[in-house]
């Protein structure tokens, strides 16, 4: 039984497709055809086949150039924390190990505020430095177990529980924050008062990859705790 539909827009753009070389043999079609530019003025096949091949073009070669922003920032953050580190790793007390990276993280990151938690670690650290002891499984800690549990660090803004169990004394300007938990070993908060400081989605491999040099770090200072407790 003969189909006697009408062919539709679709139907020809799906013979087309199927039959790219369909004008090769029937180059007189190629004269009916009328393909209206922007501008009211009519082009050729061709013309609007290189235009269309020169805008993916751009959009390729925007992706491109986004790649290689990427790769090129993620070297130098390599760069940048690579030297960070040799130099944190040199800082034989503890007290200057976390002067410094106080320092590190209100240049790099603009901190306004500071909060580092350690569970393990008793060796006591200067009075000006934001750095207390907790119990891991402390209950005031409740708040912001599901960060804890999580193991990676996360950014946006927080409730007020959660600002005053971090910074009790800044509370009423943290805007953002970022939570970085460094392993076992404890929890560290950056504070800002900007609102667009930190944000969900943010990239963190730059303070993920400083979790693990701190932790790193406090690991180093339990066999010198074991032996003046001995």
């Amino acid at each position: 039984m003969t189909d006697t539909r009408p062919l539709s827009a679709d139907d020809v753009a799906q013979f087309l497709a199927q039959n790219p070389d369909f004008f090769q043999s029937h180059p007189d079609a190629l004269l009916h055809l009328s393909l209206p530019h922007g501008s009211g003025e009519a082009v050729s096949l061709i013309e609007r086949q290189v235009g269309l091949l020169r805008e993916r073009n751009g959009k390729l070669t925007g992706q491109l150039q986004q790649l290689v922003k990427v790769a090129t920032d993620n070297e130098a953050l390599m760069h940048r924390l690579h030297e960070l580190t040799l130099e944190l790793m040199s800082i034989g007390d503890l007290d200057g190990f976390f002067r410094r990276l106080c320092e590190v993280l209100q240049q790099e990151f603009e901190a306004d505020a500071l909060s580092i938690s350690l569970f393990e670690c008793k060796s006591p650290t200067a009075d000006d430095l934001p750095v207390s002891y907790r119990e891991r499984d402390d209950q005031e800690l409740q708040p912001l177990r599901a960060q804890l549990d999580k193991g990676e660090s996360s950014c946006g803004r927080l409730n007020r529980t959660k600002l005053e169990l971090l910074f009790p004394e800044h509370v009423q300007w943290v805007q953002s924050t970022a939570i970085i938990p460094i392993g076992q070993q404890g929890l560290m908060a950056i504070g800002s008062s900007d609102p667009a400081r930190f944000y969900p989605g943010m990239g963190t491999l730059f303070l993920d990859l400083l979790a693990r040099v701190i932790e790193h770090r406090l690991q180093l200072e339990e066999p010198a705790q074991q032996r003046r407790t001995a």
